[in-house]
């Protein structure tokens, strides 16, 4: 069976999934027995019903070109997007454009990828900002990219400080890695690099990212919305 197959195979049971929970008790009864000979005949399990809802969308990595190493606030900027909506990231680098792609159920990843491409954007346009204000401030151009390292990473911290964390059950959390471990068999570890200011050096930069992202909060769309939206007065997982 090929993965077209599969596809409409699932969806034919999910169909009947549906039907068996009827009213009409004829109804329900046909469709479950339908169901059960189904998943016995091609071998199909709950979790395979279940990981049909599941895939990946993609979104441009923003802050790093094919080979280079992840700065520590990229990977904190995904792990927000991560707690806010339940889908898992991961970075490739390994194509001619860096990517993130968001992992978990159909919904959810498209909305981690646009809400973490609008805040990425954002926070670009935030560090070339702050790294020009630093220009006035130290003469090293490597400790300018520093301080606006760091000012990223207190910016990110700033923002997560607005999000109310998605809960997700351990079925969710069940499914999640399975999913991962079909689709992405050989994940290894991000290659990170720091801002590499000591901590007397860093806080006037943190605090003022720390600030700056208080500020910025995201408003999640609701059901049946494609995309959420940036906003000074939403929180990430309230209603308006």
């Amino acid at each position: 069976m090929n993965d077209e197959q599969k596809k409409k195979l699932l969806d034919r049971l999910k169909k009947l999934m549906a039907l068996s929970r009827s009213a009409n008790e004829h109804e329900a009864a046909s469709a479950l027995e339908k169901t059960q000979a189904l998943m016995r005949e091609f071998a199909i399990t709950e979790d395979d019903l279940d990981l049909a809802d599941y895939g990946t969308t993609e979104s441009p990595a923003v802050f790093i070109k094919p080979g280079q190493r992840l700065p520590i606030y990229a990977g904190m900027l995904s792990h927000v997007m991560e707690s806010a909506f339940g889908a898992s990231a991961v970075w490739d680098s390994t194509g001619r454009e860096a990517k993130v792609i968001w992992i978990g159920p159909q919904s959810k990843t498209e909305i981690a990828a646009y809400s973490y491409t609008v805040l990425a954007r954002l926070l670009q346009k935030k560090r070339s900002e702050y790294k020009f204000v630093s220009l006035m401030q130290e003469r090293s151009p490597g400790r300018w990219e520093a301080r606006a390292d760091t000012y990223c990473e207190g910016w990110v911290t700033g923002v997560r400080s607005n999000i109310m964390p998605y809960q997700p059950s351990e079925k969710e959390k069940r499914l999640s890695d399975l999913f991962t471990r079909q689709k992405f068999p050989s994940l290894g570890k991000a290659d990170t690099r720091g801002a590499g200011l000591s901590p007397s050096e860093s806080s006037d930069a943190y605090s003022d990212g720390l600030s700056e992202g208080r500020k910025t909060r995201l408003q999640t769309g609701m059901k049946g919305e494609k995309r959420g939206q940036i906003h000074e007065t939403r929180y990430l997982g309230f209603g308006a």
